[in-house]
């Protein structure tokens, strides 16, 4: 992506139409990340970002007279880490006061963006689960960063060993190392999805997401042999084929859920060739001059900070609850354009030594605001600086809070469930009284319910709990298996699956959800809680197809409308805004008894009349 100020560098001929191209990638992800339900596929943007980076490092390496290494790394500094640092302290500083427990525990993530390995830092915090869902982070979008930074390392080395054999069995045989490469790694991906396991290993991992750079530089390789850089002159055909690709991208935009297992099987892949042939369309035509306009000039001038200042922006208009007010899409959007245009102005000042702080001319409007933003920053940035030294050493406060009360939680489960059948017992006294049967009360759950486990075992005595974090459907329905193998499941089960990800919406979910119902069967009363995760993409669909599918074709499945409790009542959450706060894990119990009780006693007393109707 930072690759857009790479014309720098003196290639043989400046490419029109490429600020269309970084538009229409810029506008995936960004779409993407505001609208996660609408533009579901704008994450493609991303491996069309990788494509141009691929294509014009390749481009202008081999443009070069002579390649020195050291001017190559100090060029790529200078283009990435001045704007990049601005964004990343002026953001640590605002959330220093805005939002300080999501900067409490923000040494280690940081130190990854700079150092360019943010990738596989998620990748191994994703495998802990408090990382990934209770300490979401507003550079979470810089593991593609980490991708390119590390690519831009190895590059000169790809190069070299390139001209080599190019130099000793001729072009072709140069571009076919690196498509063998890119081959590899775009198998990697298929190879290694599995439709149970999460796919942020596939999603982050360099190995499987580098083939789209290297199919970039074989064809800026390739270009770069043109004297003109021009391959074919535009027709009619290149036109009708330009725009059937753009149609397929928009469409794509929309429709190519990251959650499918099509996306990691071929479909990534697919968008990724391609996004190869548009930019080669483009570049290898006449077809970029026609698509020059200052729209797209704008977006791709900015396009890096577009990028870089997004997610900053989203997370605090998401946790500040500012997105709730009408329009406010749109002045994320403006914010998110000023602050990219801003950071690129400082980035520049700073880079050509022109920020001086001397007394301003007060008809100077301009000088005059810039004088002003520059001290805001630079004072924001201090803060930001503060608030990453000082977490050194820290967890993040949320993270490091319920940590400790999940394991704490789960270490009493084994014990409490041994004397579960005591206490069983122990309720039938209560139960010849009248009172609805909630013995032996099996729940299966994952880390919500495992939060609150202490305020089952206060509303159903007896319950048998097995809850764990990061639980998927899928381990539902082993535990299930498991549960009915060994005769521990009763007639009353309570299920809390469906905060971790989707249980509808995708063939593969719903078809895992449906097996264990199955498993359960539909002689058993289901009570199911619904979810409040509004930092997810699926709670929506997920709640949506509880309440409409679930328990209207399912009679013996009920809802317990834990969102509808929750989701206004933040200080019934933590700050992760998903776990019942001490108050959340009172009424979270109290809300599972008072449905089952109601349900099961309207559930008697139908029987009951039933009964009396065929007596008479």
């Amino acid at each position: 992506m930072q690759e857009n100020k790479i014309e720098n560098i003196a290639p043989k001929k400046k490419f029109s139409g490429l600020d269309a191209i970084r538009t229409l990638a810029i506008g995936g992800v960004t779409f993407f990340h505001m609208f996660p339900d609408t533009i579901k596929g704008g994450y493609l943007g991303v491996s069309l970002f990788f494509v141009l980076t691929g294509f014009l490092l390749a481009y202008t390496t081999s443009a070069q007279a002579s390649f020195n290494l050291l001017s190559y790394y100090w060029k790529r500094i200078k283009r990435i880490y001045p704007e990049l640092a601005i964004t990343v302290f002026v953001t640590l500083g605002a959330y220093y006061f805005l939002l300080p427990k999501s900067v409490s525990g923000i040494f280690n993530e940081i130190v990854s963006v700079f150092l360019g390995y943010n990738n596989w830092w998620q990748i191994n915090q994703n495998a802990d689960y408090f990382a990934r869902i209770t300490n979401s982070s507003p550079f979470t979008h810089l593991w593609f960063l980490g991708i390119e930074l590390q690519y831009y390392f190895v590059w000169p080395l790809l190069y070299i060993i390139y001209r080599f054999l190019k130099k000793q069995f001729g072009q072709k045989f140069g571009l076919g190392l690196l498509g063998v490469l890119a081959i590899a790694s775009a198998a990697l991906m298929p190879i290694m999805y599995n439709p149970e396991v999460d796919v942020t290993r596939l999603y982050y991992g360099t190995d499987t997401r580098v083939y789209a750079l290297l199919f970039g530089a074989i064809i800026g390789l390739f270009m770069g042999e043109k004297e003109s850089g021009r391959i074919f002159r535009l027709s009619t055909n290149g036109n009708i084929l330009a725009i059937v690709l753009l149609v397929i991208t928009l469409v794509s935009y929309v429709f190519m859920d990251g959650q499918i297992g099509f996306t990691y099987r071929f479909g990534m892949l697919a968008m990724t060739l391609l996004f190869g042939v548009m930019l080669w369309l483009v570049t290898g035509t006449n077809l970029g001059e026609k698509l020059e306009n200052p729209v797209c000039k704008f977006f791709g001038k900015y396009s890096y900070g577009i990028f870089l200042w997004q997610y900053p922006v989203i997370y605090l208009f998401g946790h500040m609850s500012w997105g709730r007010f009408p329009g406010s899409a749109y002045v994320q959007l403006v914010v998110i354009c000023l602050l990219s245009v801003w950071s690129n102005k400082l980035a520049d000042a700073l880079l050509k030594n022109e920020l001086y702080f001397t007394k301003p001319d007060l008809q100077d409007y301009k000088k005059l605001a810039f004088s002003g933003c520059a001290v805001l920053s630079i004072f924001l940035m201090c803060f930001g600086g503060w608030a990453f030294v000082s977490s050194y050493g820290k967890e993040n406060v949320v993270k490091a809070e319920l940590e400790a009360q999940l394991k704490a939680n789960a270490a009493k489960l084994a014990a409490e469930n041994a004397a579960a059948e005591k206490a069983a017992h122990e309720q039938a006294v209560n139960v010849a009284k009248g009172q609805v049967d909630l013995r032996g009360v099996v729940c299966i759950g994952d880390s919500v319910m495992l939060g609150a486990s202490s305020a089952l075992r206060k509303e159903l005595p007896g319950c048998y709990i097995d809850a764990a974090v990061s639980r998927y459907v899928g381990e539902g329905v082993r535990i299930a298996e498991q549960l009915k193998a060994s005769g521990k499941l009763g007639k009353v089960v309570l299920i809390h699956l469906g905060t971790n990800g989707p249980i509808a919406g995708y063939a593969q979910y719903e078809k895992l959800t449906n097996k264990l119902l199955d498993v359960l069967g539909p002689d058993r009363d289901i009570f199911w809680v619904n979810f409040y995760c509004p930092d997810t993409t699926w709670q929506d669909t997920n709640n949506a197809y509880l309440s409409n599918i679930i328990c209207g074709y399912h009679p013996n499945v009920h809802l317990v409308n834990w969102y509808n409790l929750v989701h206004d009542k933040p200080n019934l959450l933590v700050g992760d805004r998903i776990h019942p706060s001490s108050e959340g894990i009172k009424l979270y119990g109290q809300l599972v008894r008072e449905t089952m009780t109601k349900v099961l006693a309207e559930q008697s007393v139908t029987k009951a009349k039933k009964e009396q109707n065929k007596k008479k």
